[in-house]
């Protein structure tokens, strides 16, 4: 025979420790009265509103996931637009920034903080200097946008990026055009070709 137990704010591990051919339901308490009426008699069990500490139960455990690549939450991934190019929300294509600092002729950090890998291109250690100026150069004051590839993030969480200035002028190409830096052979992107050609 079955007994019907309701279960206040309770949970499964309550019914296992009933430790009887049961059938539990987790109930709003506010129903209790109505439920007698249409059922008859019912066992009611009230789970204690002891207040838990879920953080510290979750430390206890023999496994706890972490997330090893972190997103930088500087950027807003909507207004990247990495998905497709029609979006009835979408009232300015681009998102400009300013450059803040040029870390290498690899690595730029902009008015966000964000730093960005330029797709494509590898830095020549024997004319960095001269790549730096070149960006500082060509950077400095203008407002610049930013394009994708099918690889987001680089191995230190970098996001990658095409760099473009305001007048469409595409910078990792100039780049290359100007021998400032090598071609990236190592990884697949949209202008590999181009970029060996150049």
């Amino acid at each position: 025979m079955q007994t019907t137990h309701t279960i206040i704010n309770g949970d499964s591990r309550q019914m296992c420790e009933l430790k009887d051919n049961s059938v539990g339901y987790e109930i709003n308490p506010d129903f209790i009265s109505v439920i007698q009426e249409k059922v008859g008699s019912i066992e009611v069990i009230r789970q204690n509103n002891d207040t838990k500490n879920f953080d510290d139960k979750i430390k206890h455990l023999p496994y706890q996931f972490k997330d090893t690549h972190k997103i930088d939450k500087k950027i807003d991934i909507k207004k990247m637009q990495f998905g497709s190019k029609i979006d009835k929300n979408s009232k300015e294509r681009e998102q400009y920034y300013m450059v803040k600092e040029i870390i290498s002729p690899e690595l730029i950090r902009l008015n966000n903080d964000l730093i960005i890998r330029l797709i494509g291109i590898k830095q020549n250690p024997q004319i960095n200097g001269r790549a730096t100026e070149y960006l500082k150069k060509k950077l400095n004051g203008k407002r610049v946008f930013l394009k994708f590839d099918e690889q987001k993030y680089d191995s230190n969480n970098n996001l990658m990026a095409y760099l473009y200035l305001e007048n469409k002028t595409f910078v990792n190409a100039h780049l290359l055009k100007e021998k400032l830096v090598d071609v990236d052979t190592i990884i697949n992107f949209k202008y590999k070709n181009k970029f060996q050609t150049i």
